[in-house]
């Protein structure tokens, strides 16, 4: 059928029509089977999320939060209200997730019920001694980084009807901020049970791409070959940790000391992007830090130049990049993915751990911009809500929870929006989205308010998916 949407703005392209045929946009040539009035609306294309955790984020959901939470006794009673609410036994574990602060003392430690927390970064956590006994773990309370990661491996997963839930409202958010692709930032080996139950009960409404280490990936390709709405679209390496936490790597200390951690030597990071160049497989490297940005830029420099276009690399994140090394992003053809919301939510904490110069650079946009170097933006969810246009919002205005104001890496509303839409899907290497032009997915949402006189106040209104509504704010 085909329809014409008109009476709208389109963004970036402009225009105030469009139309849609068979699941595409297709040429404005009448007949049209059905008109639509758009009121004047702002329409974009919807968003290719650029870095994300979906199946993560909907494990969230099944946890208690822990957001409140700044002692053990928080931690416990935050712990024991989840419990109750859900008719858990005595001796069940219990997550207490989207945590800032790790609990310390004997009321978290001795606690009879096996507890785990887990920071908001997803890169440091803790188990009381009840948890750690469960899990097998002879650790310390308190972890970071490759020791945390290996130890939540352990926790159990819910039970796949809580998953399928759990899933489904997740996606809902998802497309609910516009987001008709969405990203498994790394697909571990545990997830690949849960993906498969997914497929099976036809769950995925969004296209689902997904990101596996590279000793992961070779099965996961052989796993969910030809599956439907879910691809397999390359490997995931971690270099260090979050600026946050002072762990990630620097070339320069945090004030008080300390450089951070590196995950991967510089020929750790060049076998995997040869691993991912030998299968033609995109790499995405977590960088947060320019001591680690460093080791994969000096990898990437001695992949042969068509090895580095098999692999299409994405450093995710860049929190804290020098112009040189913006520089050396753009002869080596790195797509940089900016994580923007470290501006609001950790900014000024960054102001104390980095200085007030490092941390007015957090995601340089604006210096990569002038460079000419493509960039997206992203939330990295479950770090942070689901949502693109807060990533704008702090891409342009980059305010701290503080009021403090980092003005010089900010960008303009329209180049936000095209990180987020055209720039978002070429990251994927994918030409059938990202734009409103005639041969391309019919993708788009319809926003509620004008993003270039408040930003702030903008919305999704409706999402649709292949010319189909799947998401609108009134019901």
């Amino acid at each position: 059928m085909k329809i014409l949407f008109e009476n709208c703005r389109i963004v970036p392209e402009g225009g105030t029509f469009f139309c849609t045929e068979g699941g595409r946009f297709r040429p404005a040539a009448p007949p049209f089977a059905r008109r639509i009035d758009l009121g004047g609306a702002f329409v974009l294309p919807a968003f290719p999320d650029a870095h994300s955790h979906l199946l993560a984020y909907a494990l969230s959901l099944l946890r208690a939060d822990g957001g409140h939470c700044r002692s053990a006794e928080d931690f416990v009673r935050a712990a024991e209200a989840f419990a109750t609410g859900r008719g858990l036994d005595a001796g069940a574990l219990v997550t207490v997730g989207n945590a800032d602060v790790l609990p310390g003392g004997d009321a978290f430690e001795t606690h009879s019920r096996p507890l785990h927390v887990q920071m908001r970064s997803g890169h440091a956590g803790a188990f009381n001694a009840a948890a750690r006994a469960l899990l097998g773990l002879n650790t310390t309370a308190a972890l970071e980084e490759g020791a945390y990661l290996a130890a939540a491996r352990k926790v159990p997963l819910p039970e796949e009807a809580d998953v399928l839930r759990a899933f489904r409202r997740a996606q809902r958010d998802y497309l609910a901020h516009g987001m008709t692709t969405a990203q498994e930032g790394l697909l571990s080996r545990e997830m690949f049970p849960l993906y498969e139950m997914l497929l099976r009960e036809r769950a995925l409404i969004a296209d689902v791409v997904a990101y596996p280490a590279p000793a992961d990936y070779d099965e996961a390709c052989a796993r969910f070959a030809g599956a439907r709405k879910f691809t397999v679209g390359g490997v995931k390496i971690f270099l260090d940790g979050s600026p946050q936490q002072k762990t990630a790597y620097l070339r320069e200390p945090y004030a008080g000391g300390g450089r951070g951690i590196l995950e991967m030597t510089e020929d750790a990071v060049l076998s995997a992007c040869r691993f991912a160049a030998a299968r033609g497989a995109q790499l995405l490297a977590h960088c947060n830090g320019d001591g680690a940005a460093a080791v994969l830029l000096a990898a990437l420099a001695r992949l042969p130049r068509g090895d580095r276009a098999q692999i299409r690399p994405v450093l995710v994140h860049g929190q804290i990049l020098g112009d040189d090394q913006l520089d050396a992003a753009a002869q080596l053809d790195v797509i940089l993915s900016f994580f923007p919301a470290h501006v609001l939510y950790w900014g000024d904490l960054h102001c104390k751990n980095l200085g007030e110069a490092r941390a007015e650079r957090i995601s340089p946009a604006r210096s990569a911009l002038e460079r000419g170097i493509p960039f997206t933006l992203h939330q990295d969810t479950p770090v942070c809500p689901p949502d693109p246009l807060e990533a704008a919002r702090c891409a342009v205005l980059r305010e701290t929870a503080g009021g403090k104001r980092f003005p010089a890496q900010a960008i303009g509303v329209r180049d936000a929006l095209r990180a987020l839409t055209e720039n978002a899907a070429a990251q994927y290497g994918d030409g059938s989205k990202g734009r409103i032009e005639a041969g391309r997915y019919a993708d788009f949402v319809v926003l509620r308010g004008d993003p270039f006189r408040d930003l702030r106040g903008t919305r999704v209104a409706e999402t649709w998916l292949r010319a189909k509504r799947v998401f609108r704010a009134a019901e």
